[in-house]
């Protein structure tokens, strides 16, 4: 793994603009764009090969998480109301569809890569990393370069695999696709909605009709006893950039069990077990001393004597977590709003430091299998909201000389 100087392209922003990323001036650390061409990196097919599989090991050992949990009924640890705990049970039980996840993982450019998390209800960086960074891979690098990217290609497959064999849907079905407008003070939040729209657009690339909405625009009917949207339009399935721990506390929660068999959400209720940090808990009960694994518990007492990283177990882009010392002091933290719901210690894992830049690889997973990585970068020890988008090539036979 290296990191090269990069020239921006002139007019990169309007490049962007052309395919519905347009999110790429939030800002990052230092007041710089999110999304930065300044630089890129480099993998050699090695280590795309070794991060490809070790993906996929993950989320089998993830699979068989959760197929422990629901067998021996773990659902408190995950904060799961108990009048649902039955409705995820089924749901995993069905194999309702799901369609991606994306792991962020340790890497230094060495032999060892390890897990530090699961975004897999809601993970976000999605346009960026399938269309975004192949735009600037191809204009900034020609057509010959390569990079380890097939999300969107994986996306329009499962989003047919999941019409035509999971639901059994002829083309033209229709498909809501919903995220939050805002947060309560009425500014779109531009990347859900660039995000969903990215992800309308594969799944009418694989014969869906698509109707793009805001969750603020779900609605139950009492007469039909169905969900429903603005329109008065009955939503049969929908996809939703919208986080299960919110849903399930929220009014309508208990009509979830009701309108199971009329409402198809993905990505699907038993997912919540993969997005709480307390699978890292239980992967570490399950597999201890797996080489892709840290060791993670619900005490700090366990990780006595080595570096650890407190984690908020619904915690988003580094918010409320703390990383301590060998003696329990805390080195690092970062705000947040998150950690009513608990907290899991993970070990500190060594992240690769690249001129000056803490670096985290994000490994996409559709469907079941892994689709491409992306690269954000800091240079604080935590990767948070302000980290930057950076993209990645691979390595020709030249440059690896």
């Amino acid at each position: 793994m290296i990191r090269t100087p990069s020239k921006p392209r002139p007019e990169w922003r309007s490049r962007f603009d052309s395919i519905g990323f347009t999110f790429y001036d939030m800002e990052s650390e230092g007041g710089r764009p999110y999304w930065q061409e300044e630089a890129a990196y480099g993998f050699t097919l090695g280590e795309v090969d070794a991060l490809e599989a070790v993906t996929k090991e993950l989320f089998g050992l993830c699979m068989e998480a959760v197929e422990h949990i629901v067998r021996n009924g773990r659902f408190a640890e995950f904060g799961i109301p108990t009048f649902l705990h039955e409705l995820v049970a089924r749901s995993w039980d069905e194999d309702d569809p799901t369609v991606y996840g994306r792991f962020d993982l340790a890497y230094d450019g060495g032999d060892t890569i390890k897990m530090l998390e699961f975004n897999a209800d809601t993970p976000t960086s999605l346009v960026e990393s399938a269309a975004a960074q192949w735009q600037w891979l191809v204009e900034s690098r020609g057509e010959d370069a390569d990079q380890f990217n097939a999300i969107h290609e994986l996306l329009v497959e499962q989003w047919e695999h999941i019409r035509t064999e999971r639901l059994a849907l002829p083309a033209g079905a229709r498909l809501h696709l919903a995220s939050l407008h805002n947060t309560g003070d009425g500014e779109l939040i531009v990347e859900d909605a660039d995000t969903v729209g990215y992800m309308a657009e594969t799944a009418k690339a694989a014969g869906f009709d698509t109707k793009q909405i805001f969750m603020e625009d779900v609605q139950f009917d009492v007469d039909r006893r169905r969900f429903i949207d603005s329109d008065g339009e009955p939503i049969e399935r929908i996809f939703k950039l919208y986080p299960w721990e919110w849903m399930v506390r929220e009014q309508f929660a208990e009509l979830l069990t009701s309108t199971r068999d009329s409402t198809v959400w993905i990505e699907p209720i038993w997912k919540m077990l993969l997005s709480n940090k307390q699978l890292l808990v239980v992967l570490w009960e399950l597999f201890p001393g797996h080489p892709n694994l840290l060791p993670a518990y619900t005490s700090q007492e366990m990780l006595a004597g080595r570096e650890y990283v407190s984690k908020p177990k619904l915690g988003r882009e580094g918010a409320n977590v703390t990383i301590y010392d060998q003696g329990g002091r805390p080195v690092a933290q970062q705000g947040g709003e998150y950690g009513e719901e608990g907290f899991v210690f993970q070990e500190r894992a060594t992240l690769g430091q690249v001129d000056g830049k803490t670096v985290i690889v994000g490994s996409w997973v559709v469907g079941e299998t892994p689709a491409g990585i992306d690269i954000r970068e800091t240079s604080g020890p935590i990767t948070g909201d302000l980290a930057e988008f950076v993209p990645h090539y691979i390595i020709d036979a030249e440059e690896s000389r």
